[in-house]
């Protein structure tokens, strides 16, 4: 194939003129650096929150009785509860992708699992004492005749806990929950979701 001359020149003064391309780099690797400056400008402030650390001053707290649990107290441990459980989060998203697309193999989902719900049960524990703490703070504010305030931190340890208890009698957090915020709204007289069973 024979190619004109001013063609050949004209590719020639392009080729010249065009500025050489940078190596092109993966779109992930930038949303990674962007993702990961996201997290420790919301998670970077107060610094790392260490699960056995918010599960030690949980138990300390809670075990009193709750005239003996100060606001201030509770606030805090709800706080680093949900920090800590959301670093726990961290992990176990990898664990819980790596269940989703190895779903069909028994035989990794039987090496994994026992990993896997390991996390989920430290984040389980951990999101269960911010909800504790979140009721408790509900309760005081109740007793000091708040209702407002009472009210929504019932609303958060209602919405953040598990929908259904496994354990006793079904009357877990949320259904205690509910019942505080009917009380306060008048609505006694409403039934209240115990169990599916």
């Amino acid at each position: 194939m024979l190619t004109s001359r001013p063609a050949m020149l004209a590719l020639a003064t392009v080729l010249l003129f065009t500025s050489p391309q940078a190596p092109a780099q993966e779109p992930q690797s930038e949303d990674i650096e962007a993702a990961r400056s996201e997290l420790l400008k919301r998670w970077g402030v107060d610094g790392l929150a260490k699960p056995a650390e918010a599960e030690s001053k949980a138990k300390a707290l809670l075990d009193r009785p709750l005239a003996e649990q100060p606001d201030d107290q509770l606030l805090a441990l709800a706080k680093q509860a949900n920090a800590a459980a959301n670093f726990v989060g961290f992990i176990l998203e990898e664990y819980q992708q790596y269940h989703r697309d190895n779903f069909r193999y028994d035989f990794v989902q039987e090496k994994v699992a026992p990993f896997h719900d390991a996390y989920v049960e430290l984040s389980n524990r951990l999101k269960s004492y911010r909800n504790q703490a979140y009721f408790n703070l509900g309760k005081k504010a109740a007793g000091r005749g708040d209702e407002m305030t009472a009210f929504f931190y019932f609303r958060d340890a209602y919405r953040l806990s598990s929908f259904t208890e496994d354990k006793g009698d079904h009357k877990g957090l949320r259904y205690q929950a509910e019942v505080e915020m009917k009380r306060l709204l008048g609505l006694e007289s409403m039934g209240t979701f115990i169990y599916w069973k």
